[in-house]
C-alpha cells in the first residue's frame, strides 16, 4: 500500500473520529459538524506535513492531493489556519494549484453556509 493511500485512510478515520463528538455531544447540525471535523483534520495534516518537511532524512510527506481533498471536502478553514500558523504551502507561485483549490473550497462552502444560515435551506 502506498503512503498516499495510508494518509487518505488516516484522514478519513480522523475526520469521522472528530466529526462524531461535534454531531453527538455538541448537537451541531450534520453539515456544521462535518465542517468542524474536516477542518480540524486539515489543520492537523498541515501541521503534520510541515513537521515531516523539517525532518530531512524522512522522505514521507502528506500528499498534496490529500490536503486538496480535505480543503474541498469542507476543511478550508483548517487549511487556511494551518497555512497561517505553520507558514506551510504559503508560496503561492510555487503552490498555485493548492491556492486555487482553497479559494474554490472556501467559495463553495461559504455559499452553502450562507444558503443554510440566511436562506433557510
Amino acid at each position: 500500500m502506498k503512503y498516499s493511500s495510508l494518509f487518505g485512510i488516516l484522514a478519513l478515520v480522523l475526520v469521522l473520529v472528530l466529526y462524531l463528538p461535534f454531531y453527538v455531544s455538541a448537537q451541531l447540525p450534520i453539515y456544521f459538524a462535518w465542517l468542524a471535523g474536516v477542518s480540524l483534520t486539515a489543520f492537523i495534516f498541515y501541521g503534520l506535513d510541515k513537521s515531516l518537511s523539517k525532518i530531512q532524512r524522512f522522505t514521507v510527506r502528506v500528499p498534496e492531493l490529500i490536503l486538496n481533498l480535505l480543503a474541498l471536502a469542507g476543511g478550508f478553514a483548517g487549511a487556511w489556519l494551518g497555512m497561517a500558523i505553520w507558514h506551510h504551502k504559503t508560496n503561492f507561485r510555487r503552490h498555485w494549484g493548492m491556492f486555487l483549490i482553497l479559494v474554490v473550497g472556501t467559495l463553495l462552502h461559504g455559499t452553502l453556509i450562507y444558503l443554510i444560515v440566511i436562506g433557510g435551506l
